[in-house]
């Protein structure tokens, strides 16, 4: 029984009670205070079991019995192969696997779920049950597409309302200016730096939705030109052929990681220092902390703050010779 009156919560001591039982029920109320979602399936009893958060997010009553394939039914068609394929990967290599996937609701809600899959084994390295932390982020997927519209908006209008947009398009074309909306402007920023080219700015990150609105936002922008990777290795590779101005690299990739990563380009001629910014999920202070120590000049937390962004490339083209 707990006894609350001196300020505190005394646990009563159970036969088996020490210090594992003590981490795993801080771990359960710090979940509960986070919002997270935690499933876990026992390999050896092939059962499954969620904590109240999981069934809030799944939108099943509280504690309904819950097998393998009840959930996996609940999980929205073209996102299932992902998370096959992400268990069969973690019995091949060992840590962790971040995801991205959506579950439809028994009342046809659709939820995006942002995932951290891993394997708990015992001390002799057996497989004893997979565990899968979840956070439900509908919410800001929903704010990050406003978001892509929003930028895809004041693109169409700024190609209209540059100033001097009627002059230099009629002159170009000699006739109507109405007949020369799809012309490529160049930004009064851009044109007051004579021939310099267009800042190049190579981002690393194997979430194809973040680089499609990493993309969408810069093309805001006439005088950055972004390139993509999806991976540790084909970010090496662009990097090598294109010597970027700037390096945009997440933290968690498929097959490295961000700081590693930079590691690896910094031997690239050329990009010895170049300016890299990590941009990553991972928001506590210890990571920043290393990123800055790897050599990173700036860490954008995700969603992004294109405010931010925008600012931080202002001032690698004001420091920057782009011939």
């Amino acid at each position: 029984m707990a006894d609350q009156t001196s300020g505190f919560k005394q646990i009563t001591p159970e036969p088996e009670f020490g210090l594992a039982e003590a981490q795993r029920r801080m771990q359960q109320q710090l979940m509960e205070m986070t919002g997270v979602a935690q499933s876990v399936f026992h390999l050896e009893t092939q059962q499954l079991s969620w904590n109240p958060r999981a069934y809030q997010l799944f939108g099943m009553p509280a504690g309904t019995p819950m097998t393998l394939e009840a959930a996996m039914g609940l999980v929205y068609p073209d996102d299932l192969d992902l998370l096959v394929r992400a268990r069969d990967q973690l019995r091949k290599t060992p840590g962790a696997i971040e995801l991205d996937y959506r579950v439809i609701r028994p009342d046809g809600g659709l939820v995006d779920v942002h995932a951290l899959l891993y394997l708990e084994s015992d001390a002799q390295g057996r497989p004893l049950a997979y565990i899968e932390m979840s956070l439900d982020v509908t919410e800001r997927k929903r704010v990050e597409n406003a978001l892509l519209q929003s930028a895809r908006l004041c693109r169409a209008l700024d190609q209209v309302s540059t100033d001097g947009y009627w002059e230099q398009t009629a002159a170009a074309q000699g006739a109507n200016p109405a007949d020369t909306l799809s012309a490529p402007l160049q930004s009064p920023k851009a044109a007051s730096q004579g021939l310099q080219r267009k800042m190049r700015v190579l981002y690393v990150e194997d979430n194809m939705y973040n680089l499609m609105l990493f993309d969408d936002v810069m093309r805001t922008r006439d005088d950055v030109e972004v390139r993509m990777a999806q991976n540790g290795a084909q970010g090496f590779e662009v990097a090598g052929n294109w010597l970027p101005d700037v390096l945009v690299l997440d933290g968690r990739l498929p097959d490295t990681h961000g700081i590693d990563l930079l590691k690896r380009m910094r031997e690239i001629p050329g990009l010895r220092a170049t300016p890299a910014f990590m941009c990553s999920a991972d928001t506590q202070p210890e990571h920043k902390v290393l990123a800055e120590q790897a050599g990173f000049a700036g860490y954008w937390t995700k969603p992004v703050d294109f405010d931010k962004v925008f600012d931080e490339l202002d001032r690698v083209a004001a420091d920057t010779e782009l011939g």
